[in-house]
């Protein structure tokens, strides 16, 4: 779990932008097709369940916008929200998934948004089990640095992002030792998505974002 949070660290701190119920900036992300694959879903189920996730995307970022309007500063309060909406999301889908799927999906719903981000890159890039290991050691020698750096600069963005630069090369480096030229290609190509997509969006009221 650790290294699908630094996973996604590395990709970049990044959002899914919003457009919708009159938020022009908010598009609900659709169903992941990698974690629907990995699910085994047919056609039917993945379309129900797509429609789920969307509603659910809309409403947390509903929850989040009223809370704004109101000037509600309660992080407390609005994570509490935003849980039950997700908790009422996976009744749900327990209806329409069977016991083990379900199992699967919740716990991908109660992982942190930056471990999901992980977790789909991971399903796209379709690791051998040889690869796995190789890839998850590599996350974690690059996160002994990463956590060196951002203790040496305590918050101070701009140093650190400037000290990132060479061990981000580094660690790209390392990864296309191991993954293939297709896989490095779904790993950048994810990499500059979520970055166009952090310049976009913005944070939720909890300080981090909200998918």
């Amino acid at each position: 779990m650790k290294n699908l949070i630094f996973t996604f660290l590395l990709l970049s701190l990044s959002s899914l932008v919003f457009a919708q119920r009159n938020f022009p900036s908010f598009t609900p992300q659709e169903f992941p097709k990698e974690l629907s694959k990995e699910l085994k879903l047919d056609e039917s189920t993945e379309k129900k369940l797509g429609k789920l996730y969307i509603r659910l995307q809309e409403d947390v970022m509903n929850t989040i916008m009223i809370a704004r309007k109101d000037g509600e500063t309660d992080r407390a309060k609005i994570k509490a929200e935003t849980d039950e909406l997700r908790d009422k999301h996976l009744a749900k889908a327990k209806g329409i998934l069977d016991a083990d799927t379900y199992s699967s999906y919740k716990k991908f719903m109660l992982m942190e948004r930056g471990e999901k981000q992980a977790y789909l890159l991971e399903l796209k890039l379709e690791l051998t089990p040889d690869q796995k290991e190789k890839y998850d050691a590599i996350n974690a020698s690059s996160k002994q640095v990463f956590q060196q750096i951002r203790e040496q600069h305590k918050g101070d963005r701009e140093a650190i992002k400037e000290a990132l630069e060479p061990v981000m090369k580094q660690h790209e480096m390392m990864l296309s030792q191991v993954l293939t030229e297709e896989q490095m290609t779904i790993y950048k190509e994810a990499r500059e998505a979520m970055k166009k997509k952090g310049r976009r969006g913005g944070r939720g009221e909890n300080g981090r974002r909200p998918f």
